[in-house]
């Protein structure tokens, strides 16, 4: 606990507002509720947008002979209005197509067709909504580390594995922070494709989220001992 309000107050969230909420929620608990875990409109946003992109670097319709995604028109059958209309209200595709226009995702051509810029999307530096999405992956995490430490079936127990040195030279870090978002990326790339192999709308079985998430750290700098 006191390392996330640390965290929260190091990415310049106001003292008050943390502590008001964690009063609040201090009050849930103790009456026997869970409390509130609303998101942001935003991050509705980012997640419906992310969905975007995957369907535009997926579906044949929307992409060429090489497998990359097209330039697609605003409107028509394959267009970019029709990607957007498959996640979001009528309404709300001018307010979607603003969203990823500032955050970079895609590009207006001359010719006015829509290039995707980003196979995967990624928010911007000191962008609020991307201190939301850590929160709520960071929650996944968590739910897993708890499922595990119940489930006395090895076999059953969820993905939760670290490769880490604690004495990498400062000079390997670029090095190494390539070479992990590479291998990283393949990996997700096939995983992801298993899970599209494996998802179904079809059907009245249950149905749950799965997924992986990888990241990487750098920690703070050894003291060197003298000799």
């Amino acid at each position: 606990m006191s390392g996330t309000v640390h965290f929260l107050t190091g990415v310049g969230l106001p003292r008050s507002g943390i502590a008001r909420k964690l009063r609040a929620f201090a009050e849930a608990v103790e009456g026997g509720r869970k409390g509130s875990r609303g998101h942001s409109d935003d991050l509705e946003l980012f997640a419906k947008v992310c969905g975007i992109a995957h369907d535009w670097t997926r579906s044949p319709e929307f992409t060429g002979c090489d497998a990359e995604p097209k330039a697609l028109p605003l409107r028509g059958r394959n267009s970019l209005g029709a990607l957007i209309r498959s996640r979001f209200p009528r309404g709300q595709i001018g307010r979607a197509l603003r969203w990823m226009s500032r955050r970079g995702v895609i590009h207006r051509r001359a010719d006015g067709r829509y290039v995707l810029h980003q196979r995967a999307v990624f928010v911007g530096a000191r962008d609020p909504v991307y201190l939301e999405w850590a929160a709520t992956h960071a929650i996944h995490h968590l739910k897993t580390a708890l499922g595990n430490w119940k489930q006395r079936n090895p076999n059953v127990r969820q993905l939760d594995r670290v490769a880490r040195v604690f004495d990498l030279p400062e000079k390997e870090v670029p090095k190494f922070r390539e070479f992990a978002k590479s291998r990283a990326e393949s990996c997700l790339e096939e995983i992801d494709n298993w899970l599209e192999d494996h998802s179904t709308h079809n059907g009245r079985q249950r149905r749950v989220e799965a997924g992986v998430h990888i990241y990487g750290y750098v920690g703070s700098l050894q003291t060197i001992a003298s000799t």
